[in-house]
């Protein structure tokens, strides 16, 4: 198992109430699983965001990533 650190984080009522659900609907065990998922995805939301920037602010076209994408992938 990752090693994990303890954090303590004041939420809105509503946002802990969504949290509950998920929790009580069984799509996570636990409230830690739901916030762990939501951080990952917002940060992997946040990344691709930032890469698809970068790469348009230095003129990378879609199609010059995606043969290069091809000659990686072999």
């Amino acid at each position: 198992m990752t090693a994990v650190k303890l954090l303590e984080a004041k939420i809105p009522k509503n946002l802990y109430i969504e949290i509950e659900e998920r929790v009580r609907l069984g799509l996570f065990l636990t409230e830690s699983e739901v916030i762990s998922s939501a951080l990952r995805k917002a940060f992997a939301e946040e990344a691709r965001e930032f890469l698809k920037r970068s790469i348009k602010s230095v003129g990378v076209s879609k199609k010059s990533m995606l043969n290069e994408w091809k000659r990686i992938r072999g």
